[in-house]
């Protein structure tokens, strides 16, 4: 379900690829393999406490989904062949939907929203993930379809460079959906 810093990894690659039009972003929870500790002196996260959150070094791209694309990439978070495996993307800030797990398969999410705007089927939104993602990787086989593909930064970059401007701004702590 939702997880406070795979929003906060979204938000950081939304971020670093706003200059090739990035909308939304999406992180995997998969791509989070540790929680995120201040290992440095008075609570500073070092390098290596953002690396052991995001060790794999994939590279951002950012892609144009329609919205129908884009609500089946959403939909593919439940797998029909293996109903217990639930992969539940997470959004960066600016991105809503509702889903009920009871619905059918393929009917699942609705009410998806882009900055508080109803996300239309033919609307055209671009959407930022990472490498392992675009490729279809988790089962997401949609994202191979996005269109106007532009590369961007590492994952672990995109990360380290948010915390570290955020930082400068206002102390992090998570917050809920």
């Amino acid at each position: 379900g939702d997880h406070a810093l795979g929003r906060l990894i979204a938000d950081a690659q939304l971020a670093a690829t706003r200059g090739n039009g990035a909308e939304v972003a999406f992180t995997n929870p998969g791509g989070v393999r540790a929680s995120l500790h201040a290992s440095g002196d008075g609570g500073t996260v070092t390098y290596a406490d953002a690396y052991a959150t995001q060790p794999f070094g994939n590279s951002l791209v950012t892609m144009t989904l329609t919205g129908a694309q884009l609500k089946a990439l959403l939909e593919q978070q439940w797998s029909a062949s293996q109903p217990e495996r639930v992969r539940i993307l997470q959004p960066s800030a600016g991105f809503t939907y509702r889903w009920d797990s009871r619905r059918p398969h393929g009917s699942r999410v609705e009410d998806m929203r882009l900055n508080g705007r109803a996300v239309d089927p033919e609307d055209d939104v671009r959407v930022t993930i990472n490498s392992f993602l675009a490729s279809g990787g988790d089962s997401f086989r949609v994202l191979r379809a996005g269109r106007d593909r532009v590369g961007g930064p590492l994952d672990i970059d995109a990360f380290t460079a948010f915390l570290k401007a955020e930082s400068a701004r206002r102390p992090l702590s998570p917050k809920s959906a």
